[in-house]
């Protein structure tokens, strides 16, 4: 739904066919669509580098999609790295990096932390203005008569109970904010196998790999308010949009 917010933004021009889900869904299959899609429309998501320099995705803003031409000199930048034919080196490099996510069950650690966000920012939010010992601005906008049950009883937690609802929150954010870096080494003949190492059948090569974690800079609590705008604006864009196929949709069937 992000997405849907951000083309309207006009900070991308299409919609990508990356999916979140794929890539967390556990699924080899999932995974390897997932990295595919990636490379398809990097946007702000996907980045190679090798040796250092940039050689796929963009800086900043990102690059939206992968034009022939940037495939194939992504391709020719691979040469020195996947041992495979002309036209075959962009299809191993992305089986090698879904094999490692798929392998390495890194992914399921993360996820582990971002479930630690119970209760979304619609919830969270009110236990941010208990902190703060602010009237909450979700509730003020809404009549006392109005107020959902749910509001209420999360206005009624102690400070502490509050606090690791928000703690929760802010660490689950930043967990999904997150990147993962992959570095990838070939593995020439004879040298010690690595207890981090992976067989890309496709190409006949090991390659020994290391998996990190960057931008982990625990969230302000200021951030909270920040979150919850952003969140009505995802769900108010995207309900715009779903109501504008709806018109659409009866328009073409004849008002059906």
């Amino acid at each position: 739904m992000h997405q849907v917010l951000k083309l309207h933004q006009q900070e991308i021009s299409e919609l990508s066919e990356y999916d979140p889900l794929d890539l967390f869904s556990g699924s080899k299959e999932r995974i390897l669509k997932a990295i595919k899609d990636l490379y398809t429309t990097p946007q702000n998501n996907f980045r190679v580098f090798l040796n250092g320099s940039l050689i796929l995705g963009g800086l900043g803003g990102g690059t939206e999609k992968t034009t022939a031409m940037t495939g194939e000199g992504f391709e020719d930048s691979l040469l020195s790295i996947i041992r495979a034919v002309d036209g075959l080196r962009i299809s191993s490099f992305i089986q090698l990096v879904a094999e490692t996510v798929y392998s390495s069950g890194v992914l399921n650690r993360l996820l582990e932390v971002q479930k630690r966000d119970n209760l979304d920012i619609e919830g969270a939010i009110h236990a941010y203005y208990n902190i703060v010992s602010q009237p909450c601005a979700v509730c003020k906008k809404l009549d006392a008569a109005r107020l959902p049950h749910i509001h209420a009883y999360l206005h009624s937690l102690s400070m502490d109970e509050s606090l690791m609802i928000v703690k929760d929150y802010l660490i689950a954010a930043t967990a999904k904010d997150c990147s993962l870096m992959i570095c990838f080494r070939p593995r020439e003949d004879g040298e010690f196998e690595s207890p981090h190492s992976l067989y890309l059948q496709a190409t006949g090569q090991n390659f020994d790999y290391k998996v990190n974690f960057i931008d982990l800079d625990m969230k302000p609590l200021k951030k909270m308010e920040d979150y919850h705008q952003l969140d009505r604006k995802i769900l108010n864009c995207y309900a715009q949009m779903v109501n504008k196929e709806h018109v659409k949709e009866n328009t073409e069937n004849g008002g059906l």
